[in-house]
């Protein structure tokens, strides 16, 4: 085990790998204000599913219309009763190699590190990281959809669990919905606008995790200056690959950890 808490390093396999990881730990160690932009690719070795891909969430035969607002209005009962498992492994999920690798550049290597994330995990925030903006919103909060008072994610979860479906404010009895993005809402204008400032500002932007196919948030490296280098860590292309001058297809967790190990 090393001080990520891995195993041993897998052997990358040809000199182009070889050449990529060198490339990746360089524009690393070369960046002062690097942004990660992540995804659900970025949680998958802690355990969360992912969506789009061949054994993602979408492909056991339940569609986007589980995160639909409308649907959510219509009948919260169907989101929650499909939902409440997969929330259930988000929040008992823990930080990977990933997280913590993107975390020890900012408290290790005293690098000004900022997460733009899609994920709703709270992952990176719990290995570390201080400036993470949520774009898609968070579960540690929900909203009640009558009184608009915020309550704590973590009590309405676990009464998710009990068989309160849905859950309801124990004031005014209203919907009680998690504080996420469903489709059909505006993405959280703050986390958003402090995305796009920090992009702008970046000298490396990493994407990791994501196929950069859900929008807007797939249009943030467009912020970027010229300038500012792009890494793409990410299974399967993006339409960003092109104009990348590091692209791996290797798991994040180890690609980054291995990574911020040769910063040593």
């Amino acid at each position: 085990m090393d001080p990520f808490g891995r195993e041993p390093a897998l052997n990358c396999g040809t000199v182009v790998m070889d050449n990529q990881y060198k490339m990746l730990a360089d524009a690393l160690a070369a960046s002062a204000s690097p942004v990660f932009l992540t995804g659900a690719g970025m949680s998958t070795e802690s355990g969360i599913p992912d969506f789009r891909s061949a054994t993602g969430i979408y492909s056991k035969g339940v569609g986007e219309e589980v995160f639909d607002i409308a649907h959510f209005r219509r009948d919260p009962s169907f989101f929650y009763k499909y939902a409440r498992q997969l929330m259930l492994s988000a929040r008992n999920a823990r930080p990977n190699a990933g997280h913590r690798a993107i975390a020890a550049l900012e408290h290790e290597f005293h690098k000004n590190v900022t997460v733009a994330t899609q994920n709703i995990d709270t992952l990176h925030q719990r290995a570390g990281s201080t400036r993470v903006h949520p774009i898609h919103g968070t579960l540690d909060t929900c909203t009640c959809q009558q009184c608009e008072d915020k309550v704590g994610g973590k009590e309405v979860w676990r009464r998710v669990q009990n068989g309160e479906i849905p859950p309801r404010h124990k004031g005014c009895g209203g919907i009680l919905k998690p504080d996420i993005v469903f489709f059909g809402e505006e993405l959280p204008y703050d986390a958003v606008a402090a995305s796009e400032k920090a992009i702008s500002e970046a000298d490396l932007l990493v994407v990791a995790g994501t196929s950069l196919v859900v929008y807007p948030a797939a249009l943030l490296p467009v912020a970027r200056p010229s300038s500012c280098r792009l890494a793409i860590l990410n299974r399967t292309p993006t339409d960003l690959d092109t104009e990348a001058a590091v692209v791996i297809r290797d798991p994040l967790g180890q690609t980054l950890a291995d990574a911020v190990q040769h910063l040593r």
